[in-house]
């Protein structure tokens, strides 16, 4: 067939090298184009994503300065973790009715719902003391519980919270 149209086998072939060399640079474009973006933006490697994934951060409650001095009277977080799974466990209480434990155990829980976690084996060392110093504020008495709220960012509204726990329900 060459030899009948040679006129079809040039356009054919000349069709074929632009085309092969349209595909050659839109190769070499795609990876400039990756390398440039790699280069302006390396955040977005691998390594990055990994280191930020193990530096999650929680918002905390307590002011910064707070944290030494929780962690040195605060129990063994071993101990804390069992008692908090213990407070926290459901149990089921009549209808209706709501012990200052249950109620705890609520706050407890949308705190560790506003730090983005489900599971106590998921809280760290640190997360845990906090919990239990909200637990300690919330079961204090009012001296205890004004000296336990120096510890809070917010001191105002862990004691209302506090107080409010500690009105009992009118039926």
């Amino acid at each position: 067939m060459a030899a009948l149209s040679p006129g079809v086998v040039a356009i054919t072939l000349q069709e074929m090298a632009v085309s092969v060399a349209f595909m050659v640079l839109g190769v070499f474009g795609a990876l400039s184009v990756a390398a440039a973006t790699v280069s302006i933006f390396p955040q977005i490697g691998p390594a990055a994503l990994i280191d930020k994934a193990s530096d999650k951060t929680y918002p905390s409650l307590l002011v910064a300065s707070a944290l030494a001095r929780l962690r040195l009277m605060a129990p063994d977080p071993i101990a804390l973790r069992v008692q908090m799974h213990r407070l926290l466990a459901p149990n089921a209480p009549p209808p209706g009715f709501m012990t200052d434990t249950d109620q705890i155990a609520m706050v407890l829980s949308q705190i560790i719902a506003r730090w983005d976690n489900t599971d106590l084996s998921d809280l760290t060392d640190d997360q845990l003391r906090e919990l239990w110093l909200v637990e300690r504020l919330m079961r204090a008495s009012p001296a205890e519980a004004a000296a336990l709220s120096g510890f809070f960012a917010a001191p105002d509204a862990m004691l209302a919270m506090r107080d409010a726990l500690a009105v009992p329900a009118s039926v």
